[in-house]
């Protein structure tokens, strides 16, 4: 009888070891989340958009910037990034180019168009340097761990 629990153990033993191993593995390519805030010149960049590149050619991840400046990107993967930030698609010079749709003349819009957000985001634009929104030229850098994580960017 204790041949056979021991038997019984020893492929648990087995196996649990092999659980850990598979588990230690996988560490390498673990996600992150990242939040933080964005400032230019120590004021808050109102609007635009931020983008971890992967410096190591896995995934890139991007988000929105809030009127605050505050931004979370969820499911980064881990490793070195090159951080860009973008602004111009909230630039007024550039979206009073874009075509104002509506129905024609006479006709009313079908229910639930139009009844999203209306806010006017140009005048959330806050101009930086061209240079922080391609990965090539900015000098934003930053290394994701797994897990939560605070990085705020102060852009001069």
């Amino acid at each position: 009888m204790g041949s056979s629990a021991s038997r019984r153990l020893g492929r648990w033993g087995a196996f649990l070891g092999l659980l850990a191993l598979v588990g230690l593995c996988g560490c390498g390519s673990r996600n992150g989340t990242v939040s933080g805030k964005v400032s230019y010149k120590g004021a808050p960049v109102k609007g635009g958009n931020i983008t971890f590149v992967s410096s190591e050619g896995k995934a890139s991840a991007s988000t929105s910037i809030n009127e605050d400046g505050t931004y979370t990107i969820s499911k980064v993967p881990a490793g070195a990034v090159q951080i860009c930030v973008e602004t111009e698609t909230l630039n007024p010079a550039k979206r009073s180019k874009t075509p104002k749709y509506s129905p024609p003349p006479g006709m009313k819009a079908p229910e639930g168009l139009g009844s999203g957000n209306t806010e006017d985001l140009s005048k959330r634009y806050v101009w930086i340097p061209p240079a922080y929104a391609n990965p090539e030229t900015t000098k934003l850098a930053y290394t994701v761990k797994g897990g939560s994580q605070e990085h705020n960017l102060d852009l001069d």
